[in-house]
């Protein structure tokens, strides 16, 4: 079974948000709570009810690794969303955390 976290778009502001342990959604990838089986059920449950209340939108499993620096998307489009915006230069991003 693979090793998923939880993310979606914030509706107030289009920011990506993941899913940290604490059920709240956070905008940094290091905050995002790693889940397998049952656990990622009741993830997408907190999610649908958030979409529900119109928090958040779009939410979906990513797949991911656990390894020494912390966890690291698979995909590289989801390495690219866990690293922040790439068309904003202006902004300084941590990309080491996801980059391992």
């Amino acid at each position: 079974m693979p090793l998923t976290v939880i993310t979606a778009s914030r509706l107030r502001d289009g920011a990506i948000v993941w899913l940290d342990s604490a059920d709240r959604w956070s905008e940094r990838f290091a905050d995002a709570c790693a889940r397998e089986g049952e656990a990622v059920a009741r993830g997408l449950a907190v999610a649908a009810a958030d979409a529900g209340a119109q928090h958040i939108i779009g939410a979906y499993e990513v797949e991911v690794l656990a390894t020494p620096a912390g966890l690291r998307p698979v995909s590289t489009r989801e390495r690219i969303r866990a690293t922040g915006p790439s068309v904003r230069p202006d902004l300084a991003y941590d990309r080491t955390q996801v980059e391992a």
